[in-house]
């Protein structure tokens, strides 16, 4: 899974689900594909906002065909240290990685041009809180996409909002899992993530809008990068908040 994050973090052309909420109680379903130019640049904003690849499954196994339990899958609050992160930092790192795709995650931290007091608050290893980078034995094992929809969710949702972090992460690392054995290309990569959320990661797609409700858009919205999907957890949680609904 770790290799699919990290290349999942050099996507900008993945999509993922929009949620419509009935007036009885929350479904899910997914919009109708729009014109390939606005797919494309909406898409770009997050790595998981509107579904609008059609539908193709490809090979067998992209993806997994079998219920994916996420019952099990980790999660952390997430942890937040405002003001220890720039504008300029953030804005640095999505440079140099669209400047150098081939990049390892070690040079993210070292030739980005983040510094020490950055580097503390972006990265981290798992404990009782997460990073926007969370890291096992020194190697990248999650992107912490879920503290960020809490944070979002926060005044909305109170004491429900880690909830509904949690169900995005699972959702998000779902597809992951679903889509390991596709080719890393950002089209069949792209293709097998949504497969998966109608497939083997349905229980989980639904499960975040059970759980975040009928504003997770807005949750969605709030945390999307202009580029990469971990733009607005970095801002959430290192920089400036997200504004009137971030709880801070």
């Amino acid at each position: 899974m770790a290799s699919k994050l990290f290349a999942l973090a050099g996507f900008t052309a993945l999509t993922g689900l929009v949620f419509t909420v009935a007036a009885a109680g929350c479904s899910s379903s997914t919009t109708s594909p729009g014109t390939d130019d606005a797919s494309t640049t909406d898409a770009k904003k997050d790595v998981a906002k509107v579904d609008a690849e059609p539908e193709d499954t490809g090979p067998t196994t992209c993806p997994t065909t079998a219920a994916i339990d996420t019952s099990t899958y980790p999660w952390k609050p997430p942890a937040i240290d405002l003001g220890k992160c720039t504008e300029a930092e953030l804005t640095g790192l999505v440079n140099y990685l669209e400047n150098n795709p081939t990049s390892t995650y070690a040079d993210w931290k070292s030739k980005a041009g983040i510094g020490a007091t950055c580097q503390g608050c972006m990265f981290g290893p798992d404990g009782t809180t997460w990073k926007p980078f969370v890291e096992a034995s020194g190697a990248l094992s999650e992107l912490n996409v879920g503290g960020c929809v809490m944070i979002a969710s926060t005044k909305d949702l109170a004491g429900k909002a880690e909830a509904c972090g949690k169900a995005y992460q699972n959702y998000f690392d779902c597809r992951l899992e679903a889509c390991q054995d596709c080719p890393d290309d950002s089209t069949s990569f792209s293709k097998c993530v949504t497969a998966a959320s109608k497939g083997a990661c349905k229980a989980a797609t639904d499960a975040v809008g059970t759980q975040c409700g009928a504003s997770v858009n807005d949750y969605i919205d709030a945390c999307s990068g202009e580029k990469y999907v971990f733009e607005g957890a970095i801002k959430a949680q290192c920089i400036a908040g997200l504004g009137a609904n971030d709880g801070g």
